[in-house]
């Protein structure tokens, strides 16, 4: 609530500031001269730093419990920059093959042109990681819990085993938020996050984060200037205003969650139920150990594939078909067609993605409300 703002005894606006501003001015020219040699503090350019964006990066830091904090123009931002703060040509990378499908293509489509080899492993593959290391990789990438089918990965484990060989850890915490995990402190060396699905909470920004130690995070600093991936004032704005609620959205939709997985499993057209708070699930003793609770995500497999996927969606009433997460709306997505578009079925299979999956962005709706729209529609599918 309060990092990054000091507003006591003063007499000042309660809500942050907005500098919407590109450039700031120096009254002399002595005073530009002592902030380029570094000896006196301040703002000049936006790309650079601002005071908004100061704010938002220093209540990232302290939900991760980091040193620093570098916010960027959208998550897909974070983990390019960082990446390429980590990364250079000959460089290998191990990552969970289960990943978010924008992470996929950056890894295979983005980083493989400059000479950056990407290894994934299967989920079930993840207790044997050591095998697929080598003396080139450079980064261990992980994701939990996965989308869309919310499978949790042991970051403590699997840190223990990266830092043998002096491989950097960076985990996507974007499902989880800081409330409910914290990987720094579980051993990952340095966390990005989709910030415009639950750290924004409201829907209407795009942004990310990388957060760590000071001599990970700093060096992603310089390429984002030098990339120029940093963020709006008015969208830091936005994010500061989400982060301050976080912790209550994400207690309401958690609650909700669980209420919602338990009624899914008990209905006759639901094949399956993915949810880490089902004891039967991949990676539910994981998410025992490392998370405060299971999450706001719920995704199934509904009877009769494809065809009563589609009859499913297009019937219900109060949730919202779209691609996106992390909002006080609740929100439907169908992997196959958004996240997870293009992708074999080869490698669909192995993620354990169909045509029969239907991925659940719980909000802060009532859940009996939310519990009725998906019953009426399960009826009509």
């Amino acid at each position: 609530m309060h990092a990054g703002e000091d507003r006591h005894g003063k007499r000042v606006s309660l809500t942050t500031d907005i500098a919407q501003t590109s450039v700031f001015i120096f009254p002399k020219l002595d005073d530009l001269r002592q902030y380029s040699l570094g000896k006196k503090p301040g703002y000049m350019y936006t790309r650079y730093a601002n005071p908004t964006i100061t704010v938002a990066e220093k209540k990232i830091a302290a939900l991760e419990g980091a040193e620093s904090c570098v916010v960027t123009a959208s998550g897909m931002a974070a983990e390019t920059i960082l990446l390429l703060s980590l990364l250079r040509a000959g460089d290998e990378v191990v990552s969970m093959l289960d990943l978010y499908g924008g992470t996929l293509r950056l890894f295979e489509q983005i980083l493989a042109k400059f000479a950056v080899k990407t290894t994934f492993v299967p989920y079930h593959e993840l207790g044997r990681i050591e095998r697929y290391f080598t003396r080139k990789t450079r980064v261990l990438f992980l994701e939990t819990p996965t989308n869309p089918t919310l499978r949790c990965a042991d970051i403590a484990g699997l840190s223990r085993k990266a830092h043998k060989r002096g491989i950097t850890v960076v985990t996507d915490n974007t499902f989880a938020t800081p409330i409910l995990q914290k990987p720094l402190e579980l051993g990952a060396d340095v966390v990005v996050h989709s910030a415009t699905k639950y750290l924004g909470g409201h829907s209407d920004l795009t942004a990310g984060a990388i957060v760590g130690p000071r001599d990970l995070v700093e060096p992603a600093r310089t390429v984002m200037l030098q990339s120029g991936g940093n963020l709006d004032p008015g969208a830091s704005y936005l994010l500061i205003r989400g982060l301050k609620t976080l912790h209550l959205r994400v207690e309401r939709a958690c609650a909700s969650a669980a209420r919602i997985a338990a009624a899914l499993g008990q209905h006759p057209k639901v094949l399956r139920v993915l949810y880490p708070g089902l004891p039967g699930n991949d990676g539910h003793p994981i998410a025992r150990r490392q998370m405060s609770a299971y999450g706001m995500m719920v995704s199934f497999d509904i009877k009769g594939g494809e065809r009563r996927a589609e009859r499913f969606i297009d019937a219900l009433q109060l949730w919202y078909l779209a691609p996106s997460l992390g909002g006080v709306e609740s929100t439907v997505s169908y992997p196959v067609l958004s996240s997870h578009y293009g992708l074999s079925k080869e490698r669909l299979k192995l993620l354990d993605v169909s045509a029969a999956t239907i991925r659940l962005s719980v909000g802060i709706e009532n859940a009996e409300d939310l519990i009725s729209d998906l019953t009426q529609a399960l009826a009509r599918a």
